[in-house]
């Protein structure tokens, strides 16, 4: 909705101009009005960005709030929203009903840097986070959000860093604190193959958190820098189910993994 709020104010503030300039007598006024309206919109999110930043700098690090229910959350999410929706585009969701209320552990296949952005916007009301790598959570400003929201670093090279983060958010899971999501290939697939091996041990948090697990597929994320410019990007997401907490606890990892990797890979390959 503020995307085109920001559209509509630099429309209207384009026409006004070319009224007053007399530019529609002429067809390179029309052109002049539209990069008006273009311009417009960037300067105002541009603006936007400015306030994200200086209120991110605001955010103590060390002393990260108890809950993710704050002022940080609610911009955090309404920037993001208008950054996703800035690319056009269109997102497609199906099986949402499957998902639990509360205390699941989502997994994905990850096309590119906009899944975690299209999954915590459009899955607000599951107060989604997700476990990233280690070097997204150190990008200036954008970090300490994500930090904030729930947000977990995990880096594979440090067996503790890894073991610490799966039990932080096998912890946060458990309390209620936030779900969390996490891309079990463990890097974006930039290949033609559907689904990329599963790291069997990202299904350790569920195993912990004696939570379900909710099994979604992403297609055509990774278009968007290919054609957002002249077409509208359709996404689609399917929740394909859950594999319920008894049965998660009744697995071993592997097992899971592997139950997760043929409903995903049945999915994208059709």
């Amino acid at each position: 909705m503020l995307h085109l709020i920001y559209l509509g104010v630099s429309l209207i503030t384009a026409i006004l101009y070319g009224l007053s300039k007399h530019l529609f007598k002429k067809l390179t006024g029309y052109f002049l009005v539209g990069a008006m309206t273009i311009s417009g919109y960037i300067a105002l999110f541009a603006l936007h960005v400015g306030i994200f930043c200086l209120v991110g700098a605001t955010i103590n690090e060390k002393k990260l709030p108890k809950s993710i229910h704050t002022f940080y959350r609610w911009f955090g999410l309404l920037t993001l929203k208008v950054f996703v929706d800035s690319f056009r585009f269109k997102i497609r969701i199906s099986g949402k009903e499957k998902l639990p209320e509360n205390n699941f552990l989502l997994v994905c296949n990850h096309r590119s840097i906009f899944d975690p952005l299209i999954g915590i916007t459009r899955f607000k009301k599951y107060n989604m986070a997700y476990v990233s790598k280690k070097e997204n959570l150190k990008i200036p400003f954008v970090g300490r959000y994500m930090k904030a929201v729930g947000c977990l670093d995990l880096d594979r090279e440090n067996a503790r860093n890894a073991v610490d983060t799966i039990n932080k958010a096998a912890h946060y899971i458990k309390s209620g604190h936030c779900n969390l999501g996490i891309y079990p290939e463990g890097m974006e697939n930039k290949s033609a193959t559907p689904l990329l091996p599963f790291r069997a041990g990202a299904f350790k948090i569920a195993k912990k958190a004696h939570c379900p697990v909710a099994v979604m597929t992403i297609k055509n994320s990774d278009r968007v820098f290919r054609r957002f410019m002249f077409k509208r990007i359709k996404v689609d997401i399917d929740i394909l189910g859950v594999i319920d907490a008894d049965e998660v606890k009744k697995m071993s990892t592997q097992e899971i993994s592997d139950k997760a990797y043929k409903m995903m890979y049945s999915n994208l390959a059709a």
